[in-house]
């Protein structure tokens, strides 16, 4: 049957129906809906007092009203439809139709598909995906919700306050960031930079001991997660205790502080490590901040002799 013959036998129904028939329809199409509706009502309060974690609860809730109105649309188009002989040749049609001009809506629903049964993200994680960061807040069928933050350059690590809806086909054109797929953790790293002058091996100490401070207790709790999370993926284990690197460069001696952060809370670590440090610096007369510095050279007076510099019998 051709697209034309379809859209003929469609008009016929429709035509030849009576005013019982449509009534008829009407009516069984309402109650479906009240009575869907009315079910899912009393299931959604069952899982409320069964399910005590409220992220498990949102999860259930989100897949019983998708569910719920995927079963009503195909009720009603069943009530709707009864009758037409060429049904399946109908469907076929409508479905390529609809293929080629809701190709984003359908790749989005694929998305959507994707990540209910490969979980790339959940709710509640800290995602990156085409520029945006943040919190994943819902998933929906066609776009997932973050609640974007700060860079840590134009702004603080911390909530902007806007939402960014993502398209979920996203999933298959970007680069996806899950913070918090293996563990909840994230290495941070702090550079400190002492002049070339100063005893930088008691700098050293002074660093490790402030991150060994606020950080070292989160060692045992990465490792365990870790070692969980290698039957699904092949993570690197090293070690997860924090120290502080060595390296000198233009304008002094700089040593990097690595260690882990709980991913929610950078920021305040970051502040409770560095003012530990700025403290402690205040304390040791032979430790002093380095920061990048110029200077005028005259070659003419302070060059070498033969290359162009002062000579020595005018010294």
């Amino acid at each position: 049957m051709n697209p034309q013959d379809v859209v003929a036998e469609l008009d016929a129904y429709f035509a030849n129906a009576g005013s019982g028939m449509i009534i008829s329809n009407v009516f069984w199409s309402l109650a479906v809906i009240v009575l869907l509706l009315f079910a899912r009502r009393a299931i959604g309060s069952l899982l409320d007092r069964r399910l005590s974690d409220a992220a498990e609860r949102y999860r259930w809730h989100k897949v019983l009203r998708t569910a719920t109105w995927i079963v009503i649309g195909v009720i009603v188009a069943a009530i709707w439809l009864d009758g037409v002989s060429g049904l399946a040749t109908i469907v076929a049609v409508v479905a390529a139709g609809l293929a080629i001009a809701l190709r984003d809506p359908i790749v989005d629903l694929g998305g959507w598909l994707y990540i209910s049964t490969r979980h790339p993200l959940r709710v509640g994680d800290r995602v990156s995906i085409a520029g945006e960061r943040g919190d994943v807040v819902d998933i929906g069928l066609f776009v997932f919700s973050l609640m974007q933050l700060g860079d840590g350059v134009t702004g603080p690590r911390q909530t902007t306050g806007r939402l960014v809806l993502v398209p979920n086909k996203f999933v298959f054109t970007n680069p996806l960031i899950n913070e918090s797929l293996v563990f909840d953790y994230i290495w941070r790293e702090i550079p400190v930079v002492v002049t070339f002058e100063s005893d930088w091996q008691r700098a050293k100490q002074i660093l490790n001991d402030a991150v060994q401070r606020h950080s070292g207790h989160l060692a045992p709790h990465a490792e365990l997660q870790t070692r969980a999370a290698v039957t699904q993926y092949m993570v690197a284990q090293g070690s997860f205790e924090p120290r502080v690197y060595t390296r000198a460069i233009d304008h002094g001696v700089e040593l990097t502080m690595r260690f882990l952060s709980e991913i929610r809370r950078p920021r305040e670590m970051e502040e409770a490590i560095w003012e530990d440090v700025l403290r402690a610096f205040e304390t040791e007369p032979r430790i002093d901040l380095a920061y990048p510095t110029s200077r005028v050279y005259r070659n003419t007076e302070e060059g070498k002799a033969g290359l162009g510099g002062p000579r020595s019998g005018n010294q």
